[in-house]
């Protein structure tokens, strides 16, 4: 748990087959981007943020300034995860994939559809150049070149999507029984429920992710293939931590329990750190109140260095620990008691084998891609996207056993 990054998934802007300018516009002018990202500096050395086509870089740019933007990058405050291709699901029993589009002789791409579906280079490039027209030329290159040192790429075979993305998210379905519940209450409770063949989802049909409350189950598949897929690459980036819809501490324990845990060891998996009253700098700086050149002063200072170090190893034993360290880290007094409060909320994860069996019988009946890794050293932090869910509200939840389980098919 000493993860001084995080794959951060609040900050990867959805895109789907429209113009990407529509939803890279939408997520500049989108207020919370801007205050998860202020506020997030003061919790983390590193900011990982996941994007296919580099539109974000503008948007940090026009949010931070150029010579801010550029300081956290040569700092590597911010950084980026360049995803190979998109998460889909496909009708006529294809189900989840991952999908790239290339260019053909009778039609060539325009410059958004490059940036989206061409190599990291080009897409960075080819951003700067379409969206801040005002960097001259050899200042681009540079930034170019800084911008790609400051990128991770995701890189994986068929074999590997297939068994830590696709089947562990019909797994994880399909061997929880709120999900199961919830996936066939999404359905119209079907007399039988195929995951890779749902209803209303014909053989044209591709589904990519949204933004929004899930309102049909390959929405939920999706949103659960994303969580997959962020916990998949904070493994591959180096053991970060990650930012995951709110259920997602409920996920893990699902994972390990089918994994030869038992309930009452998995109930130990995690302790929930949730703070109520701390002060929110994020909503202040969208606000005008104060800028982000004020957030990363304050970033920079001796007490909020201090909080972040104890962050990567904290407990839950005094979470009011946590909020006297936080409220320190912001300085002075008028400033903090004049912004609004904010919850709080991540998992601290224990070591794998505080669950009270081995390794080596762990190995032998693992059925996660997310457990193999945890018996290797891997014990991630999970940041708590309160804007974001997996599950319905528990009371919505239909009771597990009343519809019968869905399968792969």
């Amino acid at each position: 748990m000493r993860h001084e990054a995080i794959v951060d998934g609040r900050l990867l802007v959805r895109l789907d087959l429209d113009h990407s300018l529509k939803a890279n516009s939408l997520f500049l002018a989108d207020s919370v981007g801007r205050s998860h990202l202020a506020n997030q500096l003061l919790l983390y050395e590193s900011i990982i943020i996941p994007t296919k086509d580099f539109g974000i870089l503008p948007i940090l740019i026009s949010w931070l300034g150029l010579g801010l933007a550029t300081h956290l990058l040569k700092s590597r405050a911010i950084e980026f995860l360049h995803l190979p291709s998109m998460l889909s699901y496909v009708g006529n029993g294809v189900g989840i994939s991952a999908f790239l589009i290339k260019p053909s002789d009778s039609r060539s791409f325009e410059w958004w559809q490059t940036a989206m579906f061409g190599e990291a280079p080009e897409a960075i490039e080819i951003q700067l150049r379409i969206m801040c027209p005002f960097i001259a030329r050899k200042a681009r290159e540079r930034l170019v070149s800084l911008v790609f040192e400051r990128t991770h790429i995701l890189q994986y075979g068929n074999d590997e999507f297939m068994r830590a993305i696709v089947h562990e998210t019909y797994t994880d379905i399909m061997q929880d029984q709120h999900l199961s519940a919830y996936a066939m209450a999404l359905a119209g409770s079907p007399a039988k429920l195929r995951l890779q063949k749902l209803p209303n989802v014909d053989s044209k049909t591709m589904i990519v992710p949204t933004h929004g409350p899930i309102d049909n189950p390959a929405q939920l598949v999706l949103r659960i293939a994303e969580t997959n897929m962020s916990l998949f690459a904070a493994t591959k980036v180096g053991d970060t931590d990650v930012l995951t819809p709110i259920g997602g501490d409920r996920l893990l324990r699902s994972k390990v329990i089918r994994c030869g845990a038992s309930p009452t060891a998995a109930d130990g998996l995690s302790q929930i750190l949730d703070l109520v009253e701390l002060p929110d700098p994020g909503v202040a700086v969208t606000s005008g109140e104060v800028s982000v050149h004020d957030i990363v002063k304050i970033r920079r200072g001796r007490h909020s260095r201090s909080f972040r170090k104890w962050l990567r190893t904290a407990d839950s034993t005094d979470p009011r620990d946590l909020e006297r360290m936080y409220v320190a880290a912001l300085g002075k007094k008028s400033f903090y008691e004049s912004l609004p409060t904010r919850v709080l909320r991540f998992a601290i994860t224990n070591a794998f084998g505080l669950l009270g069996f081995s390794a080596g019988l762990a190995l032998s009946g693992a059925d996660s891609f997310l457990v193999e890794q945890w018996l290797r050293g891997y014990s991630p932090k999970l940041f708590i996207d309160q804007l974001s869910r997996l599950y319905p509200a528990d009371h919505t939840l239909p009771a597990a056993g009343e519809l019968p389980v869905p399968d792969a098919g």
